[in-house]
């Protein structure tokens, strides 16, 4: 194997130094100790005449290398990195340079800017990268401009939500630490980078491009070419955009390898009359992919396409057989030696998951046809057919696991859409060529191109829709997914191999009986009847309360803080939709910023919140909002809470001046604006209960004697997550919402463990 497949199995070092990294968390001195150990031993090993030892050392240097990398780029940063610096309500002075190609989305622009420096009271050098949210669509910054402006840099809190991905760690491993919210850029002083440089040559170049479309197509149908040509998306209608999604074809709009292959065999089409060299033909190749590549923002799957056309293409100019599968571990094994987070990429597993399942996969099902090879209906019915539905059964485990939800009808719609985008594809060069050419000819092009484009929206809302058939699923666990992957290659081995086949029988036994076993084992456990996600939000906490099978729930808004962007849109809907709660019975205020209560009221509208209870300090203010309809209908009735609980021994929830007490059976959680502990003993529950008590702890101006401190409670205040157990008035744990981001609170009907919480990192 080592022969074989040598890029293979460096790859699989670097992906367990990566893992390891990633899982342990140590501290990076110790993986690159172990990296120059393992690198110097190999050496000594070659002195000895040995083959298979040095390799492996050597394999061992590389896997303490990126784990080393990795923790440097991710977790183990200086004392001068942004995410130690920085505190949300400061207004800096941010000095910075933007870093990558501006993002434009349908309302917003967003900006990855590289920090030198920031300053309050006095400057001081900082590193890392923030995301610069503006929101308009703006064009006036470019990649390697300075600029220079005054924000509230947000750090990045919150974990993983229910039903979505975790935008924070997304963010981070995209080595963005903050976010800064601007109107406009108004107030923004701009020194233009180099004008005459390649990435100037190269946006000048994409907005000729993009008017060269706008120019010969209908504003819709232009934003398709652009998107499926250079990935271009901001023009692209919202509708058209949830379309493509719903039928499983979303990816023709990230330009990807098919791209990078479609080019390359137009301009070997265009070079084909020239009597050209080996060497020159493969110049221009590399070139144009190059152009490519910087034309598509670099995107990381455009780039991984790009990296393989190249070893492709060297190889053949040094005339030396190639490997597909090394070419793709070379490929991936280059991607993450420069950029290790790639690993974590959904485009970069579905992409290489889906290559290797084809390279391994299609040959073997081919084979089983092999008479029929050379018969029409085989090569334009069936062998596209087949590459389809393995491609989409490569990447449906991990489109399910992290989007939580699969197309039926994507194999279908994959099958008609994609080769008429490949061919739209084409349409786009010859578009730009013939425009080129002759203006009159790029008219005449780009009206036969507009019909291609409209069939394709046409073919779009005949497989989406409401009607489009979609199957929801649930969290998936990864061990499920490796086991997927492991009989899906049993399978296709087994039909050339008996004794394959007996393994995958044999195993398939044991897995159905241990899965069995567990389900037995685990319906013997409590049924949780509620579940409680409680998550850190700008200023405080938001608890939702969730009945078990239902989409409505209860709200609680403890200490929310009103910030220069919707809060209701930006963070509480996208809970409330990964929850798949459509309706809020009842919304209770516990505190709130008076910039805040906009967000509020518009929240109760949109989530059907009849009636929301309120501290009496926030009555007036959010009746005034409410009357003056200034966040919406103006239908939201407001109730003052009263001053103390009233029999909250019964179930239900109980609203005061001091907070919200809930009493949930088996459970009572208290959520208060402040925690004092010397007070706890005071609050009225069943010495039967379990008692959470929810909020920020209020430990004075000064540090309390340890008989009074909770431990694992730093000077600083924080929002806290107490859990006591039935009769006690010290709580048996503490959970700090503030380094946690969010938990799950499992709250079952009875049994020895009411309470089951799971931090969501």
């Amino acid at each position: 194997m080592i022969r074989k497949y040598p890029s293979l199995l460096l790859l699989l070092f670097v992906l367990s130094g990566i893992v390891i990294s990633d899982q342990a968390r140590l501290p990076c001195w110790i993986f690159l100790l172990g990296s120059l150990v393992c690198f110097v031993a190999g050496f000594v090993g070659l002195g000895y005449r040995k083959t298979t030892q040095p390799t492996v050392l050597f394999g061992l240097s590389l896997l303490f290398f990126s784990a080393f990398h990795f923790g440097v780029r991710f977790y183990d940063v200086g004392p001068c990195h942004i995410s130690r610096v920085i505190e949300d309500r400061k207004i800096y002075h941010i000095f910075g340079k933007v870093s990558d190609w501006p993002r434009l989305k349908t309302n917003r622009t967003e900006i990855e800017i590289a920090l030198d420096s920031i300053a309050t009271d006095a400057t001081r050098k900082v590193y890392g990268t923030i995301l610069l949210k503006v929101t308009d669509t703006t064009t006036a910054l470019q990649r390697g401009d300075r600029v220079e402006f005054y924000g509230r840099i947000y750090s990045l809190k919150g974990g993983k939500l229910p039903g979505k991905f975790d935008y924070r760690r997304y963010l981070n491993l995209k080595g963005i630490h903050g976010i800064v919210y601007l109107p406009t850029l108004l107030d923004m002083r701009i020194d233009k980078g180099n004008r005459f440089g390649i990435f100037n040559f190269v946006d000048k170049l994409r907005g000729s491009i993009r008017n060269s479309f706008y120019s010969n197509l209908s504003p819709t149908t232009a934003a398709l070419a652009a998107g499926f040509l250079i990935g271009e998306t901001r023009g692209i209608p919202t509708g058209i955009y949830r379309r493509f999604r719903d039928t499983g074809t979303l990816h023709l709009l990230a330009v990807s390898g098919s791209n990078v292959a479609l080019v390359v065999l137009s301009l070997l089409f265009f070079l084909r009359p020239f009597r050209l060299s080996r060497w020159k033909r493969a110049a221009i190749l590399l070139a144009v992919i190059f152009l490519f590549a910087l034309l598509s923002y670099g995107e990381p799957s455009v780039m991984r396409a790009s990296i393989m056309a190249t070893l492709v293409i060297a190889a053949g100019v040094l005339g030396r057989r190639y490997d597909l599968n090394n070419v793709i571990a070379a490929t991936a094994l280059i991607v993450l030696l420069f950029d290790p987070m790639q690993l974590f990429d959904v485009g970069f597993q579905l992409s290489f998951i889906t290559a290797w399942g084809l390279i391994f996969f299609t040959p073997r099902i081919a084979g089983l046809l092999k008479r029929y090879h050379s018969r029409l209906w085989y090569r334009w019915l069936v062998f596209p057919l087949m590459i389809s539905v393995i491609a989409q059964i490569c990447s449906m485990p991990l489109i399910a696991l992290y989007f939580h939800r699969l197309p039926v009808i994507s194999v279908v719609a994959n099958l008609i859409i994609v080769p008429l985008v490949s061919i739209a594809v084409l349409g786009t060069v010859l578009l730009l060529a013939a425009h080129l050419i002759w203006p009159l000819l790029g008219m005449f092009v780009g009206s036969l191109l507009d019909l291609l484009l409209n069939l394709i929206v046409r073919l779009l809302d005949i497989f989406s829709g409401d009607q489009a058939p979609l199957i929801k699923v649930g969290d998936i666990s990864l061990w499920a997914i490796l086991l997927f992957y492991v009989y899906l290659v049993l399978m296709v081995w087994s039909l050339s191999s008996k004794t394959v086949r007996r393994v995958a029988l044999v195993s398939l036994l044991a897995v159905i009986n241990i899965g069995l076993a567990a389900g037995v084992i685990s319906s013997e456990r409590q049924p949780v009847a509620r579940s409680m996600y409680i998550f850190a939000v700008p200023g405080g906490i938001v608890t939702i309360v969730k009945q078990a099978r239902t989409r409505e729930g209860d709200l609680v808004v403890t200490g929310l803080a009103g910030r220069d962007y919707e809060i209701e849109e930006q963070i509480i809907a996208p809970i409330l939709e990964g929850l798949e709660i459509s309706r809020i019975n009842s919304l209770f205020i516990v505190s709130a910023d008076f910039d805040a209560i906009d967000d509020l009221v518009r929240l109760a509208e949109r989530s059907l919140v009849e009636t929301i209870y309120v501290s009496p300090v926030l009555e007036k203010s959010f009746a005034d909002v409410v009357n003056t309809g200034y966040a919406g209908r103006g239908t939201v009735r407001i109730v003052s809470c009263p001053e103390s609980w009233s029999s909250p021994k019964r179930p239900g929830y109980y609203p005061s001046k001091s907070g919200l007490l809930a009493n949930l059976g088996s459970v009572a959680i208290l959520f208060t604006d402040s925690i004092e502990p010397q007070q706890l003993a005071a609050i009225p529950r069943s010495g039967q209960q379990s008692f959470i008590v929810c909020g920020r702890i209020d430990l004075g101006p000064s540090r309390p004697d340890k008989d009074t401190t909770w431990p694992g409670i730093e000077q600083a205040p924080s929002w806290l997550l107490g859990l006591y157990d039935p009769g006690e008035i010290t709580p048996a744990s503490i959970y700090n919402l503030d380094k946690i981001g969010a938990v799950r609170v499992g709250i079952s009907q009875g049994g020895t463990t009411p309470v089951e919480i799971v931090p969501l990192h």
